[in-house]
């Protein structure tokens, strides 16, 4: 069964919905797409973004938790976590943020490695 638009837009709400974050739109898409991409069975697709959720809830809580970027993302936190809970997953996830001081600005989230590096998918091209 493959993951169908009201799937992906119930993502795309669910995120959007959570209080205290601002992300760019179209990158909010994209990033949910590609989870959908990696993560093509419902069920595992359903599970990475409930993480993701739970992990922005609790970046929004913590504020800064994670390991700080360098580079042309200093000033960004990347927090690692993962897509799903079983013995011995790798914290294959992250999220890239940035806190504000009254919001958690999200430049993106995703797999690490897949489509592609997810710290090189962010950079400006």
């Amino acid at each position: 069964m493959a993951i169908n638009d009201a799937l992906l837009q119930l993502g795309i709400d669910q995120v959007s919905a959570i209080e205290g974050i601002a992300m760019d739109a179209d990158r909010l898409v994209d990033d949910v797409v590609l989870l959908a991409y990696v993560f093509d069975d419902p069920q595992r697709f359903s599970t990475a973004l409930t993480h993701v959720i739970n992990a922005i809830h609790l970046i929004v809580r913590q504020r800064r938790i994670g390991q700080p970027l360098v580079n042309n993302k200093a000033g960004w936190w990347s927090y690692h976590f993962q897509s799903q809970r079983t013995p011995r997953h790798k914290a294959d996830m992250r999220i890239v943020y940035q806190d504000t001081g009254t919001t958690i600005r999200i430049m993106g989230f995703g797999h690490r490695w897949i489509p592609q590096d997810l710290y090189t998918r962010l950079s400006p091209k």
